[in-house]
């Protein structure tokens, strides 16, 4: 009986042992946003993924299915870097330079791009 007891302890001891959390990224994950009154084109919706690896923090941005006359092109990312709370994103869509400054509040998004067209969203999907 005293085996029984000792063993149903140390199991139990066992199963409650400390496990290493992983803290979350403010930034990381996937998000649906925005650029609103683009000039010719509206309003444009974009899937933005970021990602952070060792050497700091990666970006992917694609353009939703129904953005007329772009559509054929891709976001080429350079930079993403958080400065001053902001998550900072440089790169190139066709012949054009992209500068994305952008506050991420819990799972909404929010900002501009170039400086001139705002842009909001929310996380879909976390790290």
């Amino acid at each position: 009986m005293k085996k029984l007891s000792l063993l149903t302890i140390s199991l139990f001891i066992f199963s409650c042992g400390v496990q290493k959390k992983a803290a979350k990224d403010l930034y990381v994950g996937i998000y649906k946003i925005t650029v609103f009154d683009v000039d010719q084109l509206g309003d444009v919706p974009l899937t933005l993924s970021i990602n952070k690896n060792d050497s700091g923090y990666t970006s992917n941005i694609e353009l939703g299915d129904e953005v007329p006359y772009i559509g054929d092109l891709t976001f080429e990312i350079d930079s993403t870097t958080i400065e001053d709370g902001l998550l900072v994103i440089d790169g190139i869509i066709g012949d054009y330079e992209i500068h994305y400054e952008l506050n991420i509040d819990g799972n909404d998004i929010s900002g501009s791009l170039l400086g001139m067209y705002d842009v909001e969203g929310s996380r879909v999907q976390p790290q």
